[in-house]
């Protein structure tokens, strides 16, 4: 077949090309295989039609076509969104929290990828920045483990002394979490943000949203044991040493408790996150289905 042109906006003129549409398949849940299935299926019909030159909006509407007709409805919608984010007038900020150990920066890393979202950051890295700045003397809650800040809690007026601490740590992360968004939405950057500090009712949503798309979710994993493996797991992806988070299990699921009883006050969803696979298509489809609203 003679090289195809597809023509973008402005007159621009580029070679048509199998590899970069065949990644946005795959970025769109198709696998490999079938990306390039459907990628064949495409050459096939422009060679039908004897197509030398062909509109972008054109090929993007043969995509959807041979999706629809694959019953690939999902993928099909993400496809289609998912070429529309950069033109949305609004930042998109996909906040992911939770207690440690339940997944966060795994399932953030692969929403990131999945939208090209290419900022994903994390609570724990603006924590970090923050103690270099407020000392342990002035703020010691700060220089403390999440599950480990109420041990510097020293008055004896305070009965819950665990969940006190962490929500001193939260408060003062969301400050410099705040900052981080403020910068996002002055230059209108694409973020996914995770972090056990990412606790519904202590970003100041309302004010985002004026001015941003927010999507918030909470992951959680109900049963103990399968807690406890994913930081076995995580262990092989990082230097953290499991054993200092398993000893402190109780206290960890203490305070996911605690933060899935504001997100249910607060209407965030909660997604028990024991399937990788159903945690992905959950929180996509649910991302995919409002920002097609913004279209």
């Amino acid at each position: 077949m003679n090289e195809i042109y597809v023509v973008k906006k402005g007159g621009e003129k580029y070679p048509f090309s199998r590899g970069i549409m065949s990644r946005s398949l795959t970025r769109a849940g198709i696998s490999v295989e079938g990306s390039y299935d459907i990628v064949r299926a495409i050459k096939n019909e422009l060679e039908k039609m004897n197509k030398k030159e062909i509109k972008s909006n054109e090929l993007v509407k043969m995509i959807s076509s041979e999706l629809e007709k694959r019953g690939r409805l999902l993928e099909e919608k993400y496809f289609r969104v998912s070429r529309h984010l950069k033109f949305f007038q609004k930042p998109i900020f996909i906040l992911i929290g939770g207690g440690s150990g339940v997944g966060k920066s795994t399932v953030s890393s692969a929403i990131g990828h999945r939208l090209g979202i290419n900022r994903v950051i994390g609570t724990d890295t603006i924590r970090e920045i923050m103690r270099s700045i407020l000392t342990s003397n002035l703020i010691p809650t700060l220089h403390e483990s999440s599950f480990k800040a109420g041990e510097k809690i020293q008055t004896s007026l305070v009965q819950d002394k665990l969940v006190y601490g962490f929500e001193q740590q939260v408060s003062l992360v969301n400050e410099g979490l705040f900052s981080v968004v403020k910068r996002g939405i002055k230059e209108g950057l694409n973020m996914v943000i995770n972090g056990v500090h990412i606790v519904p009712g202590f970003l100041k949503e309302k004010l985002i949203k004026d001015k941003g798309l927010v999507f918030q979710y909470i992951l959680d994993v109900p049963d103990t044991e399968d807690h406890i493996k994913n930081f076995y797991s995580r262990e092989e992806d990082s230097l953290r040493d499991p054993q200092k988070y398993i000893k402190e299990i109780n206290q960890i699921r203490e305070l996911q408790k605690y933060i899935i009883n504001r997100a249910k006050k607060k209407n965030v969803p909660v997604i028990k996150n024991v399937s990788f696979e159903k945690t992905m298509r959950i929180i996509l489809e649910d991302i995919v289905t409002e920002l097609e609203k913004e279209m």
